[in-house]
């Protein structure tokens, strides 16, 4: 029965020391700063919405390319969702960015970033 065994083992010890290696994940931080929408009382309705936002990269690899889904709230409880992207944040360094987008002459109550996806090197 021993005998049986210590292949059977061996054989798990090997597999575990062969398993593949996985490379680091990046991981990243994003903040909204700040976010403004200009009011054009003459046609009495709202622009694009800027936002303006941080991406800290918090991992080890650099940021290749990435994704970030925002979204605002209007004043009418509509929601209005966009993304813009980026690209190469080294470890340990913070980028700023913007974009901005329509919310159909709609007034924003408020944004928020909902979701990213990070590629890394």
């Amino acid at each position: 029965m021993a005998k049986r065994i210590l292949p059977l083992v061996l054989i798990l010890f090997l597999a575990g020391c062969l398993s593949p290696v996985v490379p680091p994940k990046p991981s990243a931080q994003f903040t909204i700063t700040s976010w403004e929408q200009n009011h054009y009382e003459y046609f009495d309705e709202y622009g694009y919405v800027y936002v303006y936002f941080n991406i800290a990269n918090t991992g080890s690899v650099e940021i290749s390319y990435y994704q970030v889904y925002i979204q605002a709230r209007c004043a009418d409880g509509s929601i209005y969702q966009d993304w813009t992207n980026g690209s190469h944040v080294a470890p340990g360094h913070t980028l700023s960015n913007w974009t901005l987008f329509s919310t159909a002459g709609k007034r924003v109550v408020s944004v928020a970033i909902t979701a990213y996806e990070l590629w890394g090197d």
